[in-house]
């Protein structure tokens, strides 16, 4: 039994973006209670009408933090969950709730993810602890966590396809574009590609202005069925199409079972939600792809069908990008324009979907837009969460 068009998102809020400087008097819990009730009022419903809840638990908080936000919020929901599959588990989410609402588990799902980040380290463990058996294959040659596990992906893919610095830094540029016009960004300043070559080199291959810089804050989603949805305040974005792939452990690209480390198990999951929507990458008004690294970005072009492999490099320099150009990209700036805030960022391409979807974008607002494709990656591209989404049921 398909989900097709069976649910829609009614509301979504986020809050206001701050550096890890700035939010001392910020902590995990209220972040993602602000961001819930903005979704709540956003969508025009009271609280005692939610039945679901999934929240995305903060980096190095307890298995029970679902149970605890359902506490802290002063809900009874009859569905609840608390998944992690790092930047893939806000997708995901949506894709569970939508199932669980068309299983009659539950009627109406909040989604809530985010965190406060504070000054000084960002991970209060190491690798070790994330992954126990990197002691012994992987610790040894140094971290492979983030950064260096990007690093590998993307040296890779340069090697492959005989690829410069342009078009990765070209990412950059049409991110900070968007994120220039963006109320709650925190990178707004445009930079050229120059200026993005030009950036420290943290981990080599990549650059700083190539990786999100970490901050607090905090978004959440309303999704209920479709019916209920005709009754909203918002104009519904129905969840047409969804898919998921997982192709190895979080963080060793190198142990993937796919014999390239270019192709990202976005493929296979991209694949199964156009399927489900019965719609392709031609009908996509826009994508919003989960872009902690630049790498990230060009081989999800690839890799939900914009063009061959080995020639996103060329699409992305090639083709408009903006908001206002023949496929747009991450219409808000990114994470890597916007900033990343752990827990959040799993939801902000669904958000910035909706947001257009409802023609609630502004300046920023794509112009008859119908359908969109949202993706999120967890790990070194090691699992992948498509969705597509629609304000119309074709």
């Amino acid at each position: 039994m398909s989900i097709r068009g069976k649910t829609a998102i009614i509301g979504y809020g986020e809050t206001e973006f701050a550096k890890a400087r700035d939010s001392e008097n910020r902590s995990n819990h209220t972040e993602q209670c602000h961001a819930a009730i903005l979704a709540i009022e956003d969508a025009g419903i009271r609280k005692e009408d939610i039945d679901g809840l999934i929240a995305l638990p903060p980096l190095g908080q307890t298995p029970s933090w679902g149970m605890d936000m359902a506490e802290y919020l002063q809900l009874q929901p009859r569905f609840i969950d608390n998944l992690y599959h790092g930047g893939a588990a806000g997708a995901a989410a949506i894709l569970y709730s939508a199932a669980a609402i068309n299983a009659g588990l539950c009627h109406t799902v909040l989604l809530v993810g985010g965190s406060a980040m504070k000054p000084g380290r960002i991970f209060p463990y190491d690798a070790q602890a994330v992954i126990p058996f990197v002691h012994d294959f992987d610790s040894i040659y140094g971290s492979m966590l983030d950064n260096s596990a990007y690093a590998l992906i993307k040296q890779r893919y340069k090697h492959e396809f005989g690829v410069g610095e342009e078009p990765f830094a070209q990412v950059v540029v049409n991110a900070r574009y968007h994120a220039s016009k963006f109320p709650n960004a925190l990178l707004k300043t445009p930079v050229s590609r120059q200026a993005v070559i030009d950036s420290p080199m943290i981990c080599d291959p990549l650059r700083m202005f190539e990786i999100v810089m970490p901050c607090s804050g905090a978004a959440a989603v309303v999704l209920t069925s479709a019916e209920a949805a005709g009754r909203s305040n918002n104009p519904p974005v129905y969840l047409l199409g969804g898919g998921q792939s997982i192709d190895r452990g979080m963080w060793n690209p190198a142990y993937g079972r796919n014999p390239s480390l270019t192709t990202s198990p976005i493929k296979k999951s991209a694949a199964q939600a156009f399927a489900m929507a019965g719609l392709t990458i031609a009908d996509m008004d826009f994508v919003q792809l989960y872009d902690c690294y630049t790498i990230t970005v060009i081989i999800a072009l690839e890799d939900i069908g914009c063009c061959e492999k080995g020639q996103g490099a060329k699409f992305v320099e090639n083709a408009n990008l903006t908001h206002q150009g023949e496929l747009p990209v991450n219409t808000d700036g990114g994470q890597l324009g916007r900033g990343q805030p752990m827990g959040a960022c799993h939801f902000l391409s669904t958000v910035e979907a909706a947001r257009q979807l409802m023609g609630r974008a502004g300046a920023l607002q794509v112009e008859g837009a119908r359908f969109g494709l949202v993706n999120g990656n967890g790990g070194s591209m090691a699992n992948e969460c498509t969705l597509i989404f629609g304000n119309q049921i074709p």
